[in-house]
């Protein structure tokens, strides 16, 4: 534990009870201004979602609402008209598409006697189960607390005690609100303090690599479109792979080894989804840092998908929003060993491609090994190195691409085309322009 155990209303037991209540009604609101093919597709997944957090869908239902109620979102006949439905199906949880107040959430459950969560803690649930590594727990459990904190009146406790989707207890008090209260501020304090030292060891590392004159992508994405399995078939990174969402979510970063015997660090990044909560797009700025540090990006698509059209707009969309909008991508058309041969007519530019099979990795390592020539600014360079210094000539072969190479009196002449990074790094051997 990172604090003194201290007995709150967040370290509730998990109770027993009917696995018919852990199952739920979905409930969509499509305001004046959406798209319904937007809304059930936003739908859809929050049910792809809360599958991953162990609880049923009984039924999904969309609500059309010309202007939203303050007390509970919607208007008081529908609210009874959902929670008639709810207990008519023996249904525990009543789950939202959209982000609910907690003044909302808490009038549901009073007036429900139901545990009521919305996509945020859909979300945070998923990526709090899937953190594995240090920096992803300690980012998650901020994210949590913070989401928490306004929240300490709620009749149900956290899903983190749940255990995949049984329902709390009640709370103990007004008394024990404060408490509760003052030890989540406490644990959100001691939580950043940590996180900034885990931040800070990220940023050695990083400028660690960053003194190695390699170019670097990024592998980018939908969630579960096979960014994962890409960069396994790829390098061979025994990245944790599995057909679930956010199967992995801190950043993964090997070498690859391309044909010309240029070397490239290729990073797997977390996966994008609709309306992912901005403080978790913060809690994960690392894994986003990588994006935007990239010399390139690997877009990668399920081709398999019906909604793929969407989920590449939705991955364009947070690419701008951090700032990794211009960058040269190659996109990816992965899955097309489920695709139905039906192939992609409709995407210009693409390279298909199956990490399951190796299909079509040939063609993108040929792309790697262009967008890397004509996205990092590549000089022709002489240099003379000592024969004793055959790690520099070395590095030039690794990072840019030699035209010439030659010994003469002890010495090595190589002329290459290479980076601005091994420029730097190598100015004092370079010579005259070879004749």
């Amino acid at each position: 534990m990172m604090v003194q155990e201290v007995k709150t209303t967040f370290d509730q037991e998990p109770v027993d009870i009917d696995p018919s209540t852990s199952a739920a009604i979905l409930v969509a609101v499509q305001h004046p201004d959406a798209v319904e093919q937007e809304v059930g597709d936003s739908l859809a997944e929050l049910k792809q979602l809360v599958a991953n957090i162990g609880i049923e869908t009984a039924e999904a239902i969309i609500v059309k609402l010309p202007q939203p109620h303050p007390r509970f979102l919607l208007g008081s006949g529908k609210v009874e008209e959902i929670i008639s439905r709810a207990r008519e199906l023996g249904c525990g949880f009543i789950i939202f598409d959209e982000e609910l107040s907690p003044a909302q959430q808490r009038n549901w459950e009073k007036q429900s006697q139901l545990c009521i969560i919305d996509r945020h803690e859909v979300i945070l649930e998923i990526f709090a189960d899937r953190a594995f590594t240090r920096e992803a727990s300690l980012q998650v459990a901020l994210a949590r607390l913070e989401y928490s904190l306004p929240r300490l009146k709620r009749q149900w406790t956290h899903l983190s005690r749940q255990r995949g989707g049984a329902r709390g207890t009640r709370g103990e008090g007004e008394t024990q609100l404060e408490v509760d209260r003052r030890v989540a501020l406490d644990r959100i304090a001691k939580v950043k303090r940590e996180l900034t030292k885990v931040l800070s060891q990220r940023a050695t590392m990083r400028k660690q690599r960053a003194s190695v004159p390699l170019p670097s992508g990024a592998i980018v994405g939908y969630t579960n479109a096979g960014k994962s399995s890409l960069l396994n078939a790829l390098t061979h990174a025994g990245v944790l792979v599995e057909n679930k969402l956010f199967a992995t979510l801190d950043p993964t970063t090997r070498r690859l080894s391309l044909e010309n015997g240029t070397e490239v660090l290729l990073t797997d990044t977390v996966g994008f989804i609709r309306r992912l909560p901005h403080d978790l797009v913060d809690a994960f700025r690392s894994t986003l840092e990588e994006t935007v540090l990239a010399d390139f990006l690997i877009h990668v698509v399920d081709g398999s998908s019906a909604n793929r059209d969407h989920e590449m707009m939705v991955t364009r969309q947070v690419l701008e929003e951090i700032g990794a909008g211009t960058k040269p991508v190659i996109t990816v058309l992965n899955k097309m060993d489920l695709s139905g041969g039906v192939h992609a007519t409709t995407f210009a530019g693409t390279v298909e491609v199956s990490a399951l099979t190796g299909a079509g990795l040939d063609r993108l390592l040929a792309e790697i090994a262009d967008v890397v020539t004509r996205a990092i600014s590549m000089e022709v360079i002489d240099y003379r190195f000592p024969s004793a210094r055959s790690d520099l000539a070395a590095l030039v072969h690794r990072t840019g691409h030699v035209l010439a190479k030659d010994y003469v009196d002890e010495t090595i002449h190589i002329r290459a085309q290479v980076p601005e990074k091994t420029r730097n790094l190598l100015e004092a051997y370079q010579a005259p322009r070879m004749r």
